[in-house]
């Protein structure tokens, strides 16, 4: 098992499928180390009986199908699975990696699954369903040694126990449903006869009787002075006698196992017996971390210092609380949380649950906040028009005439709007003009800092809208001469007097305003002409 050679084809010709079964099982039972059941075995026990089909370790079925295991096979079972080389079987299968994909009823948990019992006429599970391969409501998990009742067991609680002096109890988390991974001791931890090494005892004589069987034992120091031909023929005694006890594994008694060609040296004072490699050339050698002296191990075939497992009695940073594993990282004792044992786990827990009532809500809200104010500023911003669309264009020196630009603002919508010609819109807002009273302006009195340009000649064509002029540069005082006619004004042009005369009133006409010198003045209205000197 777990070799480059291992592999087995088992057939079955029965039309029963119970029959093909019981052939399965107990051909399956010898890969596995089970013997055929023996009476004269001692302690090998069948609770059937011949005429119920007996056990599936017989030598011979009868009629009727056997559907149990001895008691002999279950020793033998126990006994193989405790060997060092059968670590193969330990290692779960990449449910990533299964033929067809990921499917409901299979018995895998495999991705997207919360939980699988088999189909749903064999689910025996009250925690998963079937169906669905999810959780049923309120449960916390299905499956696991840490899962008892569809509940977590509480952290420090006892899920596998130590196997042997160099194994270590493990213990559940409290929040996984599963065991963690198993851990041994600190590699060179001392144990029976040699030092711990990845979880097992590793000696020369417990080595030869995994091989050879009961009975055998590791050959005498001699042994271990010779080396031996690819073709195990001769003996080629090392020149300096030295004894290598990390190199071919030389045991002496026992039996040879039948799937194995084996080479056998012999003196006058000792027995030599090594195993032919299955996979190839080569003998079986002493297996890696096997004591060959005092602190020293067995490293890569050479016999070395502890050194070679880098970190000695790093059980130091545990704290007091635990040990150091094989890995070497702290094994922490029942109540104490990882990596160093120096919190409790009801306080990591504690301070988990309260991590969101006191921390992550006031990030959540103040979260939303944000989101909301920045929300309303870019919704603002798209909303409102740019800068550039409400801007009034300005004249390059001083104020130009009202009646240019009043009524002609461009709207703030979204979009600027194309400039249109048409009739000029009056600029001033006038009262109901009474036929006893006068017209009454409620525009205010606009006071020019500069001229008045030229007025435009008067047409008698249809008035056309005043465009919009663009600024002037600074050495233009004035803007130039429009190339299209424009509307009849009202005021009339003024004669410049050598000295500042008062406004002149114009005439106003039907729906005009009247900028008369006041709005409370009555009677008609004279224009004045400036003083004439006589000479």
């Amino acid at each position: 098992m777990c070799s480059g050679d291992s592999g087995a084809v088992n057939q079955d010709h029965s039309p029963n499928p119970v029959g093909v079964a019981c052939t399965m099982a107990h051909e399956m039972g010898h890969n596995l180390g089970m013997d055929h059941d023996d009476k004269d075995v001692q302690g090998c026990y069948c609770p059937m009986s011949r005429d119920s089909g007996g056990c599936i370790m017989a030598a011979t079925f009868g009629s009727v199908f056997p559907r149990r295991f001895s008691h002999c096979s279950r020793a033998n079972l126990e006994t193989f699975v405790e060997k060092p080389y059968i670590t193969c079987l330990a290692n779960a299968p990449d449910l990533d990696r299964l033929v067809g994909g990921p499917v409901c009823g299979n018995g895998f948990v495999e991705r997207g699954e919360q939980c699988d019992c088999g189909q749903p006429q064999d689910c025996q599970n009250h925690c998963c369903n079937a169906t669905t391969c999810r959780l049923v409501e309120g449960a916390e998990c299905a499956h696991g040694t840490c899962c008892h009742e569809c509940r977590v067991k509480p952290a420090g609680t006892l899920c596998r126990a130590a196997k042997s002096v160099c194994d270590l109890e493990d213990y559940c988390d409290g929040r996984q449903p599963a065991c963690p991974e198993d851990a041994f001791q600190e590699n060179g931890t001392p144990c029976l006869g040699g030092y711990c090494y990845n979880g097992a005892c590793p000696t020369l004589a417990q080595r030869c009787q995994d091989l050879w069987g009961p009975g055998t034992r590791a050959a005498v120091e001699t042994c271990y002075s010779y080396s031996l031909s690819s073709d195990c023929k001769g003996q080629v005694p090392l020149g300096s006698r030295r004894v290598n006890r990390c190199g071919v594994l030389f045991c002496e008694g026992g039996q040879k196992p039948p799937e194995q060609r084996s080479c056998t040296l012999t003196s006058f004072s000792a027995t030599c017996q090594a195993l032919v490699l299955s996979g190839g050339p080569g003998y079986e050698p002493v297996p890696e971390g096997t004591r060959c002296g005092e602190k020293r191990v067995c490293w890569k075939g050479l016999c070395e210092d502890f050194q070679v497992y880098r970190d000695v009695n790093c059980s130091s940073r545990c704290n007091g609380h635990g040990v150091c594993n094989h890995k070497r990282q702290c094994h922490c004792q029942p109540g104490w949380a990882p990596p160093y044992c120096t919190e409790l786990v009801a306080d990591i827990r504690t301070a988990s649950e309260s991590l969101p009532m006191g921390v992550l809500v006031p990030v959540l809200l103040l979260g939303v906040l944000v989101l909301a104010v920045a929300g309303v500023v870019i919704y603002r911003k798209a909303r409102r028009p740019p800068w550039w669309r409400n801007v009034v264009p300005k004249a390059a020196m001083g104020r130009s005439n009202p009646l240019f630009h009043e009524g002609n603002s461009v709207p703030a919508t979204g979009r600027t709007p194309a400039y249109t010609v048409g009739p000029p819109e009056p600029v001033p807002t006038m009262h109901a003009i009474h036929p006893s009273q006068p017209p009454r302006s409620t525009a205010a009195a606009v006071t020019p800092k500069r001229p008045p340009p030229a007025p435009p000649v008067a047409m008698s064509s249809p008035p056309f809208p005043v465009p919009m002029y663009t600024q002037q540069a600074p050495a233009q005082l004035r803007p130039a001469p429009p190339t299209k006619p424009l509307p009849e004004l009202k005021p009339r042009q003024v004669v410049k007097p050598s000295s500042a005369p008062p406004i002149p009133p114009v005439k106003p006409k039907a729906g005009m305003a009247n900028p008369g010198p006041t709005q409370g003045a009555a009677g008609p209205k004279v224009a004045l002409k400036p003083p004439m000197q006589r000479t």
